[in-house]
């Protein structure tokens, strides 16, 4: 080995361990920093939403500084006029739910006491049920917190919300050139299988991520159109939640139906308004069951039904909610990997 050559391998080494060494230290910041972890998430998928428009630009001339800057002021241009039409809307809404909350919380208590009585006369006291006994005191407590800890839960948010554009920024404009010193750090018999996984990983998580997104403006629009016509109360919030809570796998669609039915039982609520509600959401449904779920979602992630499930239980085993939202995108990741790796020593070795 040549002198020159001792030189380009010990550059190397000291490159790896220098991003070793940072990749540690973002790790353990994003694990012990409060709210940088959510932002950081939240960063990548605003950075593979606006990704495809920053490399138009780019194309046509621009700067990639001011090639990130121009969707980036469209859409902060967006925010300001929804906030402007609706923010007031959703104040008062959230507001009015807050009052009410203990009333709702109230009539599921009462729903599952029912639930209750029906379940043990059918067990005939072969086994003990306890569900009012179990759950009411936790549904009072979830509703206490929910108003106590309103002024926490908006102060964390407007951290992730200033935070969370600031990390997007940077990535679209320094995120080509990290990624292209992490490459350079790869031997070259590895090089091409690493440029390949990484094109290969972020068409995926890009497709999957604007496809999610889709999929969460339409049911909610759904929703929120639907409950407007039908006079329904705090609609905003209803079909906000509704569009939010549609990316958990499984049960998503349940949580969002579960507020709107137990509002419709509170107030009283007609059997012809029940339908309609009924009506809506199952629409909502199946545009997300029929159209995006099955050609977009499905095709993007390309995973067997068994294999998000157990995604799913994992996720949720491990991280909560957050982990079910982000667990199908890391298991799709971790397949295209595997399949490349083997596709990679099995064509070496021939």
């Amino acid at each position: 080995m040549t002198v020159l050559e001792k030189s380009i391998v010990k550059e190397r080494r000291v490159n790896l361990f220098f991003f070793l060494g940072s990749l540690f230290l973002v790790l353990a910041a994003l694990a012990l920093v409060k709210n940088l972890l959510i932002s950081f998430l939240l960063a990548f998928v605003i950075y593979y939403l606006l990704a495809p428009a920053v490399n138009l630009f780019e194309r046509r001339g621009l700067s990639r500084a001011w090639a990130t800057a121009v969707p980036f002021l469209f859409v902060t241009l967006t925010l300001v006029i929804l906030v402007q039409n609706f923010f007031p809307d959703l104040v008062t809404q959230v507001d009015g739910l807050k009052v009410e909350l203990p009333r709702y919380m109230e009539t599921a208590v009462q729903a599952l006491g029912r639930i209750e009585s029906k379940t043990a006369s059918l067990l005939e006291g072969i086994y003990p049920i306890n569900i009012q006994g179990q759950i009411a005191p936790k549904a009072l407590d979830f509703a206490k917190s929910v108003l106590e800890k309103s002024p926490e839960y908006i102060s964390q948010s407007l951290t992730i919300f200033f935070l969370t554009p600031f990390l997007a920024f940077f990535m679209l404009v320094d995120g080509r050139d990290f990624v292209r010193k992490i490459l350079n750090l790869v031997p070259n018999h590895y090089f091409e299988l690493a440029l390949h996984l990484n094109y290969q990983i972020g068409a995926q998580m890009g497709g999957f991520i604007r496809a999610r997104l889709l999929e969460c403006t339409l049911v909610g629009l759904v929703v929120w159109v639907g409950l407007l016509i039908l006079n329904f109360p705090y609609a905003l919030v209803l079909g906000i939640f509704a569009g939010l809570v549609v990316i958990i796998p499984y049960i998503g669609p349940f949580l969002g139906l579960a507020p709107i039915l137990l509002i419709h039982l509170s107030n009283g609520g007609s059997n012809s308004e029940l339908l309609g509600l009924l009506l809506v959401y199952g629409i909502a449904q199946l545009i997300d069951i029929a159209l995006i779920v099955p050609f977009i979602v499905a095709k993007i992630v390309n995973l067997h039904p068994v294999t998000v499930v157990l995604a799913v239980i994992v996720g949720s085993q491990t991280m909560g909610v957050l982990g079910m939202i982000i667990c199908i995108p890391i298991f799709s990741t971790l397949k295209v990997t595997v399949q490349a790796i083997y596709k990679h020593l099995t064509d070496f070795r021939a």
